[in-house]
C-alpha cells in the first residue's frame, strides 16, 4: 500500500470502531468506514505530490484525536490549528484544506451531530488555514491570530443565536479553550515553520541566484560559452522582473539555470538533465517548475509570461552571439531583433503562439532589447 494512503486504512478503522463504541451499531461502522476510506482517498490522491511519509503518519495521528471530540464537549480539539500544522508542514495550501474536510467530518460521523457545528469547524478551519498561510513568509502571526479569534467569536455568536441555544458555562468554556489551543498551536507552528522552512529556503534562494554559487562555477569551469549565455539571459530576465513586476529571484534563475543541463552528458534529453539537476540542487519549487516548464516547451502549448520572457531573451541573445561571430557586416540590429522575436509568435510551430505574457509587456521587452546595443558588446 502506498504511504500517502496510510492514514486513510488507520482513520478508516479507528472511525468503525469509535461508531461501534458510541452506538454499537454495525451499519453505522460499515457506513463511517465507507465514507471516510472515500473522503481519505481524495485527499491523499489530490494531494499525493505533497504528501511525504512523514506527512501521512501526522494525519493519521491528528486524524485520530480529531475523532475524539466526538466523546468530549463540542470544541475542545483545535481542530482548525491541524490544519494549519498540516499546510506549513507540507508547505501546500491544499493539503490543509483538504485535511480540513476529513478532520470535520471524523466527530460527526460517530455523533451525528447537527450540520450547523460541522459548517462552523469548516469555515474557522479555512479562515486559520488560509489566513496564516497567506502570511506564513512574514515571521509575525499576531494580527492573523487576532483577525481569526474575532472571526472565530462572532460566528460562534451567531451559531448560539442561530441554534437559540441557552447560554451555560459548559457553552461558553468549551469554545474558550478550543480558541485558546487553536490560537496557541498555531503561533507555535508559525514561528517554528518560519525559522525552520522559510529561513532556509531565504537562504538558499540568495545562494541559488548568486553569480559564484557553484553550479554557475562549474558551468563557467567546463563550458564557457554557455555561462556566457546564461549570465546574459540572467541579467536580462531580471531587468525585466524588475521593470514589469514579475518575481526578479525566479526571473533571475530561470536566466541561470535554464540550460544547466549540459553539465551532464547521458542520453536523456537537455530538459530532463536541466530539471534533475535542479531537483539535486533543492532548488525552489517555483525555479524547478519554471524550468520543467521551459524543457517541456512545445508548439501550441500554453506557456507562462515568465517562462516566455526567457524563451524570448534566451533566443535573442544566442541569436546575436551567433550573428556576431561570423566575419560578416553587422547586421541592423533593429531589424535582427524584430526578426528574431516574430519568429517566436508567428507561424504554425511558433513556441509562444500560445504565450500569456500581456501585449504591453512584449512590447517593452522588444524595445528595451533593440535599444541595448551598447551592452551588446559583452556578447561579441
Amino acid at each position: 500500500m502506498p504511504y500517502h494512503i496510510l492514514f486513510v486504512a488507520i482513520l478508516s478503522f479507528v472511525s468503525s470502531i469509535e461508531m461501534l463504541i458510541a452506538s454499537q451499531s454495525v451499519t453505522g461502522a460499515v457506513r463511517n468506514l465507507i465514507v471516510v476510506a472515500v473522503i481519505g482517498s481524495a485527499v491523499a490522491f489530490s494531494c499525493s505530490r505533497w504528501i511525504s511519509f512523514r506527512t501521512a503518519l501526522v494525519i493519521a495521528g491528528l486524524g485520530v484525536l480529531a475523532s475524539v471530540q466526538a466523546f468530549i464537549p463540542d470544541f475542545i480539539i483545535p481542530i482548525a490549528s491541524f490544519t494549519v500544522v498540516l499546510a506549513l508542514l507540507a508547505n501546500n495550501l491544499y493539503v490543509g484544506l483538504f485535511c480540513l474536510m476529513l478532520f470535520s467530518a471524523l466527530p460527526f460521523l460517530v455523533t451525528e451531530r447537527s450540520f450547523e457545528y460541522l459548517l462552523f469547524y469548516m469555515v474557522t478551519g479555512l479562515i486559520a488555514t488560509a489566513l496564516i498561510f497567506g502570511r506564513r513568509k512574514m515571521g509575525r502571526y499576531t494580527d492573523v491570530l487576532i483577525a481569526y479569534a474575532l472571526t472565530y467569536i462572532l460566528l460562534f455568536t451567531g451559531l448560539v443565536i442561530l441554534k437559540r441555544s441557552t447560554l451555560t458555562p459548559a457553552l461558553i468554556i468549551g469554545p474558550i479553550v478550543g480558541l485558546v489551543l487553536n490560537v496557541v498551536i498555531m503561533q507555535i507552528a508559525g514561528y517554528e515553520y518560519y525559522d525552520i522552512v522559510i529561513k532556509a529556503e531565504e537562504e538558499l534562494i540568495q545562494d541559488v541566484v548568486d553569480p559564484e554559487y557553484p553550479l554557475l562555477l562549474s558551468l563557467k569551469k567546463e563550458n564557457k560559452r554557455e555561462f556566457k549565455r546564461a549570465i546574459h539571459t540572467a541579467h536580462f530576465t531580471e531587468l525585466f522582473a524588475n521593470r514589469l513586476g514579475y518575481d526578479p529571484v525566479l526571473m533571475k534563475g530561470l536566466g541561470f539555470y535554464h540550460r544547466i543541463g549540459v553539465l551532464i552528458e547521458n542520453d536523456m534529453p537537455l530538459s530532463e538533465r536541466t530539471v534533475s539537476i535542479a531537483l539535486d540542487e533543492g532548488f525552489p519549487d517555483n525555479i524547478i517548475d519554471g524550468l520543467s516548464q521551459y524543457g517541456a516547451a512545445r508548439p501550441g502549448e500554453k506557456i507562462s509570461a515568465e517562462v516566455s520572457i526567457v524563451v524570448i531573451v534566451d533566443t535573442v541573445i544566442v541569436a546575436l552571439m551567433n550573428e556576431f561571430s561570423k566575419e560578416t557586416q553587422e547586421p541592423d540590429l533593429n531589424k535582427f531583433i524584430d526578426k528574431t522575436i516574430l519568429k517566436l509568435f508567428s507561424g504554425r510551430d511558433s513556441m509562444l503562439k500560445r504565450s500569456a505574457i500581456p501585449y504591453n509587456d512584449l512590447e517593452e521587452i522588444r524595445k528595451t532589447l533593440k535599444s541595448e546595443r551598447i551592452y551588446y558588446d559583452f556578447l561579441r
